[in-house]
């Protein structure tokens, strides 16, 4: 059976209400538009991915999913951003995790969080899961930043940390949201899926070329990844 396809469309977002912020020091970029523009049409679109998340991933007792993508600049930060949001309005535990070492682009949409992040984590072997988390940022959600951008991300990834990293972390969260970098410039987004068992693929409409996804797909299919879905994002 082929992946669930969900689509993402683009509209105007407004700014959101600092109400629905429950760490007043954390500032949320308007593109998160589950809170800026609720009523709007991609708000709903990722409402739809919810849904579609919530039956064919967490109530199959999976708990780990990476957003990833074949090139940059698809939108898959936003998605994962704006998923990991709407997840946890639907009143699921979730810890949105920053994998992307190399242009971090969740960091952007949550300003006002913490210097460290994955990286320091992966680099110490004595830090811990929670260490390295911002505290509840909103309600139920819950965020681990990239911490920067080293010079040896995927030699990080590749050790046994990051495997402990997830395995910890599920025990605490319902849900884990893991942003990966684009996969044909780096090997850490098939890294990152690997340890996550599932994930979701995000393309851009007119901008991601279709045997990119077909070829990513078989790749992570190889690996062992179980596809969940494909966003076609219009964002």
């Amino acid at each position: 059976m082929s992946p669930a396809r969900s689509t993402v469309h683009a509209v105007p977002s407004q700014e959101r209400s600092d109400a629905d912020v429950a760490d007043s020091s954390i500032t949320v970029s308007p593109e998160i538009v589950m809170l800026s523009d609720p009523a709007g049409g991609t708000a709903e679109s990722i409402r739809h991915l919810r849904t579609r998340i919530i039956a064919q991933h967490l109530d199959r007792g999976r708990r780990v999913l990476a957003v990833c993508s074949a090139a940059q600049d698809t939108g898959c930060s936003f998605v994962a951003a704006n998923l990991a949001v709407a997840c946890a309005q639907a009143d699921i535990r979730v810890l949105l995790v920053n994998g992307d070492m190399r242009h971090p682009g969740i960091d952007k949409f949550f300003g006002g969080v913490a210097g460290t992040g994955l990286v320091q984590y992966l680099a110490s072997p004595n830090m811990r899961p929670d260490e390295v988390t911002e505290a509840e940022i909103l309600p139920n959600l819950w965020l681990t930043p990239s911490g920067g951008i080293p010079s040896d991300a995927q030699e990080l990834l590749s050790t046994h940390r990051f495997e402990s990293f997830v395995n910890v972390s599920m025990r605490q969260f319902d849900l884990l949201i893991i942003d990966a970098p684009p996969a044909n410039q780096y090997a850490d987004a098939q890294r990152i899926a690997a340890v996550a068992g599932y994930a979701i693929l995000v393309g851009r409409k007119n901008k991601t070329y279709t045997h990119d996804l077909a070829e990513l797909s078989r790749q992570m299919t190889s690996d062992g990844v179980c596809l969940v879905g494909t966003v076609l994002n219009d964002y």
